[in-house]
């Protein structure tokens, strides 16, 4: 069990930490970040289990074949899911569309990630999960929204989202030493 922060740079700079952390002997690991929503119904603070995300990003396609989806363990994300139930999160579950180009979503993209299911878009989920599983470990992701690309809502500090990202943490916490122990 470790933990990591990394501050912006997306799938890439998440990938560096964590090849570094496999380095030094994890075998797990959970994701805690923020996300824009793709939908008006998940407000600043919503928190999103990442089920799968979308592969529009840079890295993960040097991690795996060819597919459109990165693919979260499936035990590990029970674990998480759990953890934030018993810690009273209202947290959806769904996919994600992770992408590198920041600032550079566009409404007719976010409209169509949108309309496929996607429920946030974020910069490092799919490139955690595809070095997770090239390098045969657990990995999970629990995302905080904090703006929107569905309404364009500008990102803002906002207390719900640094309370949503405490919730999480604390689930993060407590879903790596559940799975520790099995």
């Amino acid at each position: 069990m470790a933990k990591a922060r990394t501050r912006g740079g997306g799938a890439s700079a998440a990938a560096l930490v964590l090849e570094q952390l496999i380095a030094l002997g994890i075998r797990r690991v959970v994701t805690v970040g923020t996300a824009a929503s793709l939908h008006t119904s998940l407000a600043p603070g919503s928190l999103v289990v990442c089920t799968r995300a979308l592969r529009d990003d840079g890295l993960s396609h040097h991690y795996l074949p060819p597919a459109p989806y990165a693919e979260p363990s499936a035990e590990l994300t029970r674990h998480l899911t759990g953890a934030l139930a018993a810690r009273g999160a209202d947290a959806r579950q769904g996919n994600g569309w992770t992408t590198s180009a920041i600032y550079r979503e566009t409404a007719p993209e976010a409209a169509q990630y949108g309309a496929l299911g996607a429920l946030t878009a974020d910069m490092e989920a799919a490139g955690v999960f595809a070095v997770a599983e090239h390098r045969g470990l657990d990995a999970a992701a629990v995302l905080a929204v904090a703006d929107s690309l569905a309404d364009r809502r500008p990102r803002r500090d906002h207390p719900r989202t640094e309370t949503a990202l405490h919730t999480a943490v604390e689930a993060a916490l407590a879903a790596l030493t559940t799975a520790a122990r099995e």
